[in-house]
């Protein structure tokens, strides 16, 4: 009995985790909604969606998640409209693992300091939307002086 207690709550906490992780909307190519009821709204780049978040993805489209908790990179491409916990558990969809240096990268893109571009559907083909802003995608660094070149 005890047992049986104890995994029931180990699940509830599992899932409440699941539910308060963020996943951010990293690329998107196509047309992806968030459905919420009877009303649904286009997904944007930057956007935070959670596992439960229902989205709908149209024949073609690829929406390509990042989860900084777990340092991954999902990119759901399976037409229909499902949760997004069901959209990565599906076998069209690929997962990545992230290294720490790319998901700062990432991370540092997603939170308006560089580029992301997303591809809308236009007339049987994509148009690409792209937002810069002045910050270096790059990470400042010094070269050692054993490294450096001399003119």
């Amino acid at each position: 009995m005890k047992r049986n207690l104890l995994m029931l709550a180990l699940m509830l906490l599992s899932t409440a985790a699941m539910q308060a992780q963020d996943l951010y909307v990293y690329s998107i190519i196509g047309t992806a909604k968030e459905v919420k009821g009877k009303i649904s709204a286009e997904l944007t780049v930057r956007q935070t969606l959670t596992p439960k978040s229902v989205i709908h993805l149209t024949q073609g489209s690829k929406l390509v998640l990042v989860d900084p908790k777990n340092s991954k990179q999902y990119t759901l491409s399976s037409q229909g409209t499902y949760t997004v916990e069901k959209l990565i558990a599906k076998s069209k969809n690929s997962t990545k693992e992230l290294t720490k240096m790319y998901l700062a990268y990432l991370m540092k893109q997603i939170s308006g300091k560089g580029v992301l571009t997303s591809q809308k559907a236009v007339d049987g083909g994509y148009a690409s939307i792209e937002r810069e802003t002045d910050d270096s995608l790059f990470i400042d660094m010094e070269i050692p002086d054993s490294v450096k070149v001399e003119e």
